[in-house]
């Protein structure tokens, strides 16, 4: 399936197609999924995928529905995206503003928290359901070059952002080839919603991230475990002229 032809489909705003099974779309409800880690070696279709998302999610949301946080330390992935208005918080190529960043994040998980806390409501939804001041989704997306999880305190700052999303209406999203370091050694990525993975160099690696079927996947395959299973993918068909007719 091509994405431009995903695009046209009717599907609602908290849901993602991220590939194809004999046809089938693959769904991820985000509101019941909201932390994403996407593996797999330089060149196998993480980045795509990314992209993928945040052109749905920017095509049926406004600039004042969705703010987006990027950390991008290859430095050239997601710069399609940091000066649109949807952008909130950027590091770009910049290991010292990424570790702000994520401290930032955890600052706003905080926040939304006593927002529900103090209003008496279960989720933020619900609270932009009662009250005038609606508060946007937000989207967190790294797209990691084998830099951000080896500095000193990032794995911890990436474990307690997944284990404390329910019900703040944030999106974090990990695109990363480096799984030789301590957050994928703590097996920390299984606190996370749904692991993805393209292919892996060697067994070894697929065992680290716990997908072990992803050493010998084709081009364009994908690996998802979710509810305990895993289940093979295509990749949709993508085309790069598309993220700017979406941002511009």
């Amino acid at each position: 399936m091509e994405f431009r032809d995903l695009l046209k489909r009717d599907i609602p705003k908290n849901q993602i197609g991220i590939g194809t099974k004999v046809g089938d779309l693959l769904t991820l409800n985000i509101d019941e999924n909201p932390s994403i880690i996407i593996t797999g070696e330089t060149g196998t279709g993480k980045s795509v995928m990314l992209d993928e998302i945040l052109l749905q999610l920017m095509n049926k949301h406004t600039s004042e529905e969705l703010r987006l946080i990027l950390i991008d330390t290859t430095g050239v992935e997601l710069n399609y995206y940091k000066n649109t208005t949807y952008s909130l918080l950027t590091a770009i190529n910049d290991m010292d503003k990424a570790q702000e960043v994520l401290m930032k994040v955890l600052e706003e998980i905080e926040r939304r928290k006593g927002i529900l806390s103090d209003n008496d409501v279960s989720s933020i939804k619900e609270f932009n359901e009662l009250f005038d001041h609606k508060i946007p989704k937000l989207v967190v997306a790294i797209d990691d070059n084998k830099s951000l999880l080896s500095k000193p305190d990032v794995d911890k700052m990436v474990r307690n952002i997944i284990s404390d999303l329910d019900n703040l209406d944030i999106l974090f999203i990990l695109s990363t080839n480096d799984v030789h370091n301590k957050f994928f050694e703590n097996d920390n990525n299984l606190l996370s919603k749904v692991l993805i993975s393209f292919d892996n160099p060697n067994q070894e690696e697929s065992q680290k991230v716990n997908l072990p079927f992803t050493s010998d996947l084709l081009t364009g395959k994908f690996i998802v475990y979710r509810n305990n299973n895993y289940e093979e993918y295509q990749n949709l068909e993508f085309d790069e002229k598309i993220i700017k007719e979406i941002i511009d």
